[in-house]
C-alpha cells in the first residue's frame, strides 16, 4: 500500500513532458502562493490594459492636433485624451460632453461616439483579460509531480527466515490487493469524479474485450467448443500516457496485458492444461449448500438442479442446487513490452519469458527507456489474475454480495464474465497503484523486508512521477506567465517612455514639432498654469516641461468676489517690455507663432471628423 501522494507535490518549476517542452514547461506553487500569483496577474493585466490605453491616448490626440484652430468640443476631447488615466474614467468623461456640447457643437454626438467606443472597447478586452489571467492555470492543467525521499520498491532482507519471507509477501499482497480492489469498484466503470478517483493519471486503464476467441487450451478442455472464451486486452499501455511517468517519447516503453478465460464445470488435472507461452491461474468454486431461488446456466454458477422444501407454514417451495461439486474457471495471463521508438514488441509470453526480453534488451531500448521498464517489470509479476483473488477468497465474488444466509438470489448467466471483469480491473487498478507506491514510498514496510533505493540513473524514477493533485497546489503555463509578462511589461514600458521619445524625435527631426507642444500644453498642470499666468498670478517658469512651477513665494487662488455662475480668475494680463502692467485685451500668440488682436480670431463654427 503506498502513501498519499499530497505530502510529496514538488513545488517549482518542471516540465510536463505531455504537451512537449514549451508548452510543457510547468512552475507548481503553494496554494497560498498560487492564489498570490493570480491575484498580481489580474493587477497586472489591469495595469497593462491602462498603459495600452495610454499608447492608444498618444496616438489620437497625436493625430487629431492639425494646425487650424478647432472648437471648444474638439480641445476638451484633446485634453480628456492628454489626461486620461483609464479607459474607465474617460469613456465617463467623454459621456459628459456629448450631454453638455449637445446644443454648442454640430454634430457632438457623432464626434464624440469613436473615441468613446474605443474606450469602452480597451477598458472590456482587458478586464476579460484579467479575469481570464488565472486560464493560465488551466492550461498547464492539474497535474503534479511528486518527489518523495522514500522513493523505492521493496525487497527481502538477506538473513530473513523462508517463512517471514512468505508472511511479509502475503501481507503486502493482502493490503495492496484490497486497496486495489476498493479503488476498482469506486472508479471503474460507471462511476466518475469521486474524490478518491482523482490521484492517478488516468482514473482508470482501459481494455478491449473480445468474445467467442480461440480455446487457450486444448479442444478437449473447451466442452463449449473452440471460440468459447473470452478475452480482455489493455492494448499498449503507455508509461507516460497512462501511468504517469514523466518523460519525453524517446524515454518511454509500453506494456500491454492479455487475460483469456474458460468456464467449464468439468475439470480435472490435466497436462492439456500447462502453458509455457502464458501464466495459468485455475479457480475452482465449491457451491456448498447454497441454494439459488431460480434456475442458474451460467457454467461457473450453473444450478439447475430442483430441490423442493417445504416451509413452515406448509407452503412448497421449488430451490435449486449446483449442478457439479466443483465448478472451474481458468485464464491465462499474457504479458508483452514495446518500445514506441522503433515498434519492436515482445511476443504475448509469460511474465518470466517477458522479464527476460527486457534484461536481454531484445527491444533496443535506450538506458532511461531501460530503467522504466525494469520498474515495470517489479510490478507485472502481481498483476496475474491469481494475485487479484488469492489472498481475497470467497469475498473476491461478486456473487457473494447477494447471498443471505444459504440463499442465493438471481445470477445472470454471464455472471462468470463479471466476475473475471471485476479481477482484471483489480489487476489494472494494482498497476497503477504499485507505480505511484514506487515514487512515494510504501507505507508501511513489513518484517522480513527492507526499502530498497534506487542509485544512479535510477534516481531519475524519483523525480518523474505524476499525479493528479485536486488541492494544496497550483500550477502554472510558463508559457502563459511568460506572454502575460512580456506583453503586459512591454505596453507598460512604452507608455511610460512613448511621449518622450517622440518629442525627442520630433525636435531631432524638426517634424511636426506644434503636434508634441499641443500635447505639453493640453497636460492639466500646464493647463492650470496657462489659467494663472494669463491671470496675472504668480511668476512660472517650466512651460514647455511636464510639471511647470513658480517663483518661492508666490501665492495663487481664486479671487475674492468672483462671479460664481461663471468664475474667472482675474483680468487679462501682460508686460510690456519695459515692464509696466498693460490692462485690457492682450495680443494672443498662437502655437504656430503668428501674432495677432482679439477681434481677429472669429469663432470657429466648422469641425474635423478623424
Amino acid at each position: 500500500m503506498s502513501q498519499t501522494a499530497a505530502p510529496f507535490v514538488h513545488t517549482g518549476p518542471w516540465i510536463n513532458w505531455s504537451h512537449g517542452l514549451v508548452l510543457g514547461s510547468t512552475i507548481t506553487l503553494s496554494e497560498r502562493n498560487g492564489e498570490l500569483l493570480t491575484a498580481f496577474l489580474a493587477m497586472f493585466v489591469t495595469a497593462a490594459g491602462a498603459s495600452c490605453w495610454k499608447i492608444m491616448s498618444f496616438a489620437l490626440h497625436q493625430f487629431r492636433s492639425p494646425r487650424d484652430p478647432q472648437d471648444g468640443l474638439h480641445h476638451q476631447q484633446q485634453a480628456i485624451l492628454r489626461n486620461s488615466e483609464s479607459p474607465l474614467g474617460i469613456s465617463l468623461e467623454l459621456a459628459r460632453l456629448v450631454w453638455f456640447w449637445r446644443k454648442h457643437a454640430l454634430k457632438s454626438f457623432m464626434r464624440t461616439i469613436p473615441l468613446l467606443a474605443l474606450a469602452l472597447f480597451n477598458f472590456v478586452l482587458f478586464g476579460v483579460a484579467g479575469v481570464f489571467s488565472s486560464e493560465v492555470t488551466k492550461a498547464a492543467g492539474n497535474e503534479t509531480l511528486i518527489r518523495s525521499p522514500d522513493c523505492g520498491s521493496l525487497n527481502f532482507t538477506e538473513n530473513a527466515a523462508r517463512q517471514q519471507s512468505l508472511a511479509a509477501l502475503n501481507s503486502m499482497d493482502v493490503n495492496d490487493t484490497l486497496a486495489a480492489t476498493t479503488y476498482s469498484r469506486a472508479c471503474y466503470g460507471s462511476s466518475q469524479n469521486l474524490l478518491q478517483c482523482s490521484q492517478y493519471p488516468q482514473q482508470q486503464l482501459p481494455w478491449q474485450v473480445n468474445l467467442n476467441v480461440t480455446c487457450p487450451f486444448t479442444d478437449d478442455l473447451c466442452i463449449y467448443g473452440d471460440s468459447s472464451a473470452y478475452e480482455m486486452d489493455t492494448g499498449q499501455i503507455d508509461s507516460h500516457q497512462a501511468l504517469g511517468i514523466n518523460a519525453p517519447k524517446s524515454e518511454r516503453v509500453q506494456y500491454r496485458k492479455v487475460t483469456t478465460w474458460l468456464a467449464d464445470n468439468a475439470w480435472y488435472p490435466v497436462d492439456a492444461l500447462n502453458r509455457t507461452d502464458a501464466d495459468v491461474s485455475l479457480f475452482l468454486l465449491a457451491p456448498n449448500a447454497v441454494h439459488y431461488e431460480a434456475p442458474v446456466t451460467d457454467p461457473f454458477y450453473a444450478a439447475t438442479t430442483p430441490l423442493p422444501l417445504e416451509e413452515v407454514d406448509g407452503t412448497n417451495l421449488t430451490y435449486y442446487t449446483s449442478d457439479q461439486l466443483v465448478n472451474a474457471l481458468a485464464c491465462t495471463d499474457q504479458h508483452q513490452y514495446c518500445n514506441p521508438t522503433n515498434n519492436q514488441c515482445s511476443p504475448l509470453t509469460s511474465f518470466t519469458l517477458a522479464s527476460n526480453t527486457l534484461l536481454e534488451n531484445r527491444l533496443g531500448l535506450n538506458q532511461a527507456q531501460m530503467v522504466t521498464a525494469l520498474r515495470l517489470d517489479l510490478i507485472t509479476e502481481f498483476l496475474t489474475t491469481y494475485y487479484s483473488v488469492n489472498s481475497r477468497g470467497a469475498n473476491a465474488l461478486r456473487a457473494s454480495e447477494t447471498v443471505n444466509g444459504l440463499d442465493q438470489i438471481f445470477l445472470p448467466n454471464n455472471q462468470w464474465m463479471i466476475e473475471v471483469s471485476t479481477w482484471f480491473a483489480v489487476s489494472m487498478a494494482k498497476l497503477q497503484q504499485r507505480v505511484i507506491s514506487y515514487a512515494t514510498g510504501p507505507g508501511y514496510i513489513p518484517d522480513a523486508m527492507y526499502l530498497s533505493r534506487p542509485v544512479e540513473i535510477e534516481e531519475k524514477m524519483c523525480k518523474n512521477q505524476i499525479v493528479r493533485s485536486s488541492s494544496g497546489t497550483i500550477s502554472f503555463s510558463v508559457l502563459g506567465l511568460a506572454i502575460i509578462v512580456i506583453i503586459g511589461a512591454a505596453l507598460i514600458s512604452t507608455s511610460l517612455v512613448l511621449s518622450t521619445v517622440v518629442g525627442i524625435l520630433r525636435r531631432w527631426l524638426k517634424w511636426k514639432e506644434y503636434k508634441g507642444l499641443q500635447w505639453t500644453l493640453d497636460e492639466k498642470l500646464q493647463l492650470q498654469r496657462l489659467a494663472y499666468e494669463e491671470a496675472g498670478q504668480g511668476h512660472w517658469s517650466g512651460g514647455a516641461d511636464s510639471v511647470p512651477v513658480m517663483k518661492n513665494g508666490d501665492l495663487i487662488g481664486v479671487p475674492e468676489g468672483v462671479d460664481t455662475t461663471h468664475p474667472r480668475l482675474g483680468r487679462l494680463w501682460r508686460h510690456s517690455e519695459s515692464g509696466s502692467v498693460i490692462t485690457g485685451a492682450p495680443e494672443i500668440e498662437s502655437l504656430m507663432g503668428d501674432k495677432g488682436t482679439r477681434s481677429k480670431v472669429e469663432p470657429v463654427t466648422a469641425y474635423h471628423e478623424y
